[in-house]
Order: structure tokens, then C-alpha cells, then sequence
């Protein structure tokens, strides 16, 4: 056999130390802590001025009771706003304000033809029970 290859062997340098890679420390990295929903400023007004345009709409429709849904109404503007002005945007603020709007004048209209029915009926003497005694 002919020990003549055509394949030479690299030569390699063992003098020198092999390179070893470089490890670089990444900083740790804690989780970030939950962040807690704080509670909205003047929470409670938007609550009531909700309630109240809520009930204004209801007593609106009752005839006299239109009195009360008035006031429930007048009352749910008011709270709507102060809160809005305390720093509250929340839909409960907005929706007590337009309902406390359209329940008050719904309840100063009907209030109003109420009282017009009312005093027809009694200008005509329709209200006048008198004439059932003889």
C-alpha cells in the first residue's frame, strides 16, 4: 500500500489558550407589581346623581308624583355636575347628568299639562260632585 494521501492535516497552534467566551452578567429583572386601580374622586356623587336622573324618569310619568321626579331630578343634575367638577369622568357622572336633564324636563312638562287638565276639568265643573246629592 502507498501511503501517499492527498489530504493534509491542518496544523494547529496548541501553544495558545483557547479563547473562552465572555459572560456578561444581565442585570435581574424583578416583576413589576400591579398595578391598584385608584378609586375615581367624587365616586359617590356620580352614584346619587345616577340614582337620581334614574328616579326622575320613573315619577315623571305618574301625573302629581311628576313633582317628585322634579326634584329627583333637579337633585341628579346637581350631583352630576359636582362630581364631573371633582375630577370624576366616568360613564355613571355623564349618564346622571343626561338622565337628570331629560327626567327633569319630562317631569316639568307633564307637571304642567297635569295641573292644565286639572284646572280645565275644574273651569268646566266636570270636578264639581255637588249635583250627586239632592
Amino acid at each position: 500500500m502507498d501511503n501517499n494521501n492527498n489530504f493534509q492535516q491542518p496544523q494547529y497552534d496548541y501553544s495558545q489558550q483557547p479563547v473562552q467566551p465572555q459572560y456578561v452578567q444581565q442585570p435581574v429583572q424583578y416583576a413589576q407589581q400591579p398595578v391598584v386601580a385608584q378609586a375615581q374622586p367624587a365616586k359617590p356623587l356620580a352614584i346619587v346623581g345616577m340614582v337620581c336622573g334614574i328616579v326622575s324618569l320613573v315619577f315623571c310619568w305618574f301625573g302629581t308624583g311628576a313633582i317628585a321626579g322634579l326634584l329627583a331630578g333637579i337633585a341628579g343634575i346637581i350631583c352630576s355636575v359636582l362630581a364631573k367638577k371633582k375630577g370624576n369622568e366616568s360613564g355613571m357622572a355623564k349618564a346622571g347628568l343626561i338622565m337628570g336633564i331629560i327626567g327633569t324636563v319630562l317631569s316639568g312638562i307633564f307637571f304642567i299639562a297635569c295641573t292644565a287638565c286639572v284646572a280645565c276639568a275644574a273651569a268646566e265643573g266636570a270636578l264639581d260632585t255637588s249635583y250627586y246629592y239632592y
